[in-house]
C-alpha cells in the first residue's frame, strides 16, 4: 500500500459560535452570515487594512474590493487568529480503510457532497464550511462527505438509516490510498483532529466526532471495493437487532415530538376578561428539511464499561 504524504495548509482560526460585533469592536475580520451569494451562506466582512495582513499569508486572496465589505453588522463569527496549520490524514494517520452508509434519498448516489460543483472550498472559509457540516440543521450545501473507518458507529448509522424507512442501505468499503484519488481536491481529514485545533470547546466533548473522517468533493467510484446490502451484513454486525430496536423507539420518540410541537404551533386560545384571544404559538416543529439523509436523532452508542454516550448523527 503506497503512503499518501500529509499536506499541510494554513487557515484562519475563527470563534465557534456567532457573537455581537459591539462586544468585541477590535476584532479586525469576521465571518457573517448572508444569502447574497447562492452556495455561500456568509460573507467575510473585515477592515479595509486588514486585507493586506491576510494577503501576506494568502498570496491566492481576491482582490479587496470583491472581499471587504464596509457596512456594518449585527453578530458573525469573530477571526481569533489569522493563520493556523492543520494537517490532512496521510502517513500513519491516514485509515486502512473506510466505510460510508449510503441509501437511495442521497444525492449522487452517497459519493459526492451536496454543495459538489457550487461551494468552494478555500482556507478562508474552510473553518465555517467545516462547521456548518457539522450542524444538522443547517440547510447549506455541503462541500464534504462523512465516512468512519469504525464498524461500531457504522452499525449504529446504518440502524438509523433503517429506523427512519430509508430504502437501498448499502454500506461502501473504500480504499483511501487507491491510486484514484486526487489528493488535491479530494483532501481527507481527521473531524476530531479538525475542531482541537479549532479549539471549538462545544464539538470536542461530543463523543459522535471520534473516529469520523470528512472527505472533501466527492470519493473516487474506483477506490470502492464493495457494496454491501445492509440487511446481509446487520446479520453479523447486529445480530439481534440491538441498535435498529433502540434506533426504531429513538425515532418513534423524535416523530411524538415532533407532533406535539406541530400541535403547540397551530392556534392557541387565550381567555381574558370573558375575552377569547387567538393567537400563534411559536412555530418549533422538527422537520426532515431538504437534508433527509442527514441523521439529527439522537443515537446512545455502548461501549467498554458498558457506559452509554448520547450523540447525534449526520451522514
Amino acid at each position: 500500500m503506497s503512503t499518501i504524504p500529509i499536506e499541510k495548509v494554513l487557515i484562519p482560526r475563527y470563534g465557534e459560535q456567532r457573537v455581537a460585533q459591539a462586544s468585541m469592536p477590535d476584532v479586525e475580520a469576521w465571518v457573517v452570515n448572508s444569502k447574497l451569494d447562492k452556495g455561500i451562506p456568509f460573507k467575510l466582512w473585515m477592515k479595509p487594512e486588514m486585507h493586506k495582513k491576510l494577503q501576506a499569508w494568502y498570496p491566492n486572496l481576491p482582490n479587496a474590493e470583491d472581499i471587504t465589505h464596509s457596512g456594518g453588522f449585527l453578530r458573525g463569527r469573530p477571526m481569533l487568529e489569522t493563520a493556523i496549520t492543520i494537517e490532512t490524514c496521510g502517513g500513519d494517520n491516514r485509515p486502512k480503510k473506510l466505510y460510508r452508509v449510503v441509501h437511495t434519498r442521497q444525492p449522487f448516489e452517497g459519493i459526492k457532497a451536496r454543495g459538489y460543483g457550487t461551494v468552494e472550498i478555500n482556507p478562508l472559509h474552510f473553518q465555517v464550511l467545516v462547521q456548518k457540516h457539522l450542524n444538522w440543521h443547517c440547510s447549506s450545501p455541503s462541500p464534504f462527505l462523512s465516512v468512519t473507518d469504525n464498524l461500531d458507529k457504522l452499525t449504529v448509522i446504518a440502524a438509523v438509516c433503517e429506523a427512519r424507512g430509508f430504502t437501498g442501505i448499502e454500506v461502501l468499503e473504500i480504499d483511501p490510498a487507491h491510486s484514484s484519488w486526487d489528493h488535491r481536491h479530494q483532501r481527507l481529514w481527521n473531524t476530531k483532529y479538525l475542531v482541537d485545533k479549532f479549539d471549538t470547546q462545544i464539538l470536542q466533548r461530543r463523543m459522535f466526532l471520534h473516529h469520523e473522517f470528512l472527505v472533501e468533493n466527492m470519493i473516487p467510484p474506483e477506490s470502492i471495493l464493495g457494496r454491501h446490502p445492509w440487511k446481509s451484513l446487520r446479520r453479523t454486525l447486529d445480530p439481534s437487532k440491538f441498535w435498529l430496536n433502540l434506533m426504531k423507539k429513538k425515532v418513534k420518540h423524535v416523530s411524538r415530538l415532533k407532533r406535539r410541537r406541530e400541535g403547540e404551533g397551530g392556534e392557541k386560545e387565550k381567555t381574558t376578561s370573558n375575552q377569547t384571544i387567538h393567537e400563534k404559538a411559536d412555530k418549533r416543529a422538527l422537520t426532515d428539511g431538504p437534508k433527509t439523509e442527514r441523521i439529527g436523532e439522537e443515537a446512545a452508542v455502548m461501549i467498554k464499561r458498558r457506559k452509554v454516550i448520547d450523540f447525534k448523527l449526520r451522514l
